[in-house]
């Protein structure tokens, strides 16, 4: 997504968080039934991003449809309470997120060590759209410059983790007890180029054979975690 896309959604989501305000009464009284903070709603009317929660929480105290106020693209007004009361169960779908994993990477992610993810919630044709399904999708944070400007430090990525015989693109891995997000390129001579995308990083080479899915079991082999599907890019 281009940084002209990003502002174009941060301005047009502020813009229906206004025009909720407005439904629900007015600044004022919306920060008295919300029980947000005066910053929190403030950043909110900016555009800021929103968890799902927050953005049903908001959506029945103002009168509207919560999956308009976050995505757009329908009547604001459409069976509002219907949708508020059916938005998780309907059309909302749990995926895990590791919060800690681009600080504990490597053999942790998958691992008995690994503290619980939390559990964020996203509307399913959302994610049919990006060809997921829930049992196979997790999301983690990237951190580095070694994928810029692809991926930058604090962009929240989706991972298909369904196992395919097809390891091109960019996916996440663990390589030497190291979680890495990088550019796979199977050549036709048995070996997987192994790609950042900013130049001042060397590509790598090594044999396909190394590579495989699932849980890190440790040696020299490379365990793909899963193939970026989508990315969430953090506002500045």
């Amino acid at each position: 997504m281009s940084e002209t896309d990003t502002n174009r959604q941060q301005t047009e989501f502020a813009e229906r968080v206004r025009y909720a305000v407005k439904n629900g009464g007015g600044y004022s009284s919306v920060l008295e039934k919300s029980g947000f903070s005066g910053n929190s709603l403030n950043r909110y009317l900016k555009g800021h991003e929103m968890k799902v929660s927050t953005a049903v929480h908001l959506a029945e105290i103002c009168g509207v449809n919560p999956q308009w106020l976050l995505f757009g693209e329908m009547n604001p007004h459409s069976d509002a309470s219907k949708d508020i009361e059916g938005f998780h169960s309907e059309v909302g779908a749990g995926i895990p997120f590791y919060g800690d994993a681009e600080a504990s990477a490597g053999y942790g992610l998958l691992g008995p060590d690994t503290p619980a993810p939390k559990q964020l919630t996203f509307s399913r044709s959302f994610l049919e759209e990006l060809g997921l399904t829930p049992n196979h999708t997790i999301i983690i944070k990237v951190r580095g410059d070694s994928m810029e400007p692809t991926l930058k430090t604090g962009d929240r990525i989706f991972l298909n983790t369904k196992p395919s015989h097809n390891i091109g693109g960019v996916m996440v891995f663990v390589s030497s007890g190291q979680l890495l997000v990088k550019r796979l390129s199977p050549t036709a001579s048995g070996t997987v180029k192994i790609i950042a995308d900013n130049n001042r990083y060397l590509t790598e080479e090594v044999s396909i054979d190394r590579f495989r899915w699932g849980e890190p079991d440790g040696g020299d082999a490379i365990t793909i975690i899963g193939r970026v599907a989508y990315r969430l890019q953090a506002m500045s």
